[in-house]
């Protein structure tokens, strides 16, 4: 009975990407910006290039503003392309999200984004992102001015 434990953890592990893929970091990512509170030593390990030197340059506040993703709930991703060419790989993907203020849903939001990542070593990290369209479904309606 332990062998088959074993055998059945060691697979479920094999089968997980995780950050050593490209699709993997990513997944890994955005689930991890839209549900923790995360330190500039996360995005010193998982980042690099125009996205690190970004996220060096705030100060505290921009920063906290940054990773403060506390309003978001049930983020979605769905990667629709992959172009790969030696050790850097763009995705296109789309991230789909819940705005809720309190209890309530304000809108529902989808954004297409294009990332770049490149392979340093053995892992991936990420060197770009870029928003291509954002689209909005509000359930009431939305103020641009609110924080």
């Amino acid at each position: 009975m332990k062998l088959v434990l074993i055998l059945l953890t060691l697979f479920i592990y094999s089968c997980d990407k995780g950050p050593t893929s490209p699709e993997g970091l990513l997944k890994m990512y955005v689930q991890d910006i839209t549900s923790k509170k995360l330190d500039r030593d996360y995005f010193n390990k998982y980042t690099t290039g125009k996205l690190l030197e970004t996220i060096t340059a705030l100060d505290d506040d921009e920063f906290s503003n940054y990773v403060d993703l506390s309003k978001i709930k049930n983020p979605r991703l769905k990667i629709s392309n992959k172009n790969c060419a030696g050790n850097e790989c763009v995705l296109t993907y789309f991230v789909k999200y819940d705005v809720n203020k309190g209890d309530n849903k304000q809108f529902e939001s989808e954004i297409k984004k294009i990332a770049t990542l490149v392979k340093e070593g053995e892992s991936w990290k990420i060197s770009e992102v870029t928003n291509v369209k954002t689209y909005h479904e509000a359930v009431t309606p939305i103020n641009a001015l609110e924080n």
